[in-house]
């Protein structure tokens, strides 16, 4: 059953992924505002407004996953540890995350500094964390049982890593150079 984990893993690394970057992309935060005056003005803070470096590190679980399919059993658990630790960060930026400087740079970006605003939180922030913690869980599988998964097929190999075939031997000698040295 072990070697069955590999196309799961590649697709949960996939959905972990872009489940954060979709939940970094979402708005965060929404309000409506309506100054004296002026028409009313919708503002959005999205998780890319407040932590963007958590959008690259959701882009690179996703990424991973070519690099799983790709890579040798050494270099899988080199991508899991590093998916895990990218995973474990972007937990810490998105739990962590404050939202009043942005929320701030809204208001001044729509002009409408001095009004007081009543801001509606959503479930966007919490998702991007739980996606980060589903992605830090599949970097630990890749990590631990990576390495014992299939890999992709030798003819994938630079021509100095495989072995000769024998009809290349034989080429070789037709064309008068000696194999064996």
């Amino acid at each position: 059953m072990r070697r069955n984990l590999l196309g799961p893993a590649v697709l949960a690394l996939l959905a972990t992924g872009g489940g954060a970057l979709w939940a970094l992309r979402a708005a965060w935060s929404t309000a409506a505002v309506s100054a004296p005056g002026l028409p009313e003005v919708d503002l959005a803070v999205s998780g890319s407004d407040v932590v963007p470096g958590a959008v690259g590190l959701a882009v690179l679980v996703m990424a991973a996953a070519a690099g799983v399919i790709a890579a040798g059993p050494r270099l899988r658990r080199v991508i899991g540890v590093l998916v895990v630790v990218a995973a474990a960060v972007g937990i810490a930026l998105a739990a962590t995350a404050d939202q009043a400087t942005a929320r701030a740079r809204a208001i001044d970006e729509a002009a409408v500094s001095g009004t007081r605003v009543a801001w509606d939180a959503s479930i966007a922030q919490p998702l991007s964390v739980v996606a980060f913690a589903a992605a830090l869980l599949v970097g630990a599988l890749v990590a631990w049982q990576g390495p014992r998964w299939a890999t992709m097929g030798r003819k994938y190999e630079t021509p100095a890593a495989r072995e000769p075939e024998s009809s290349d031997l034989w080429k070789a000698m037709d064309d008068g150079v000696d194999p064996t040295i």
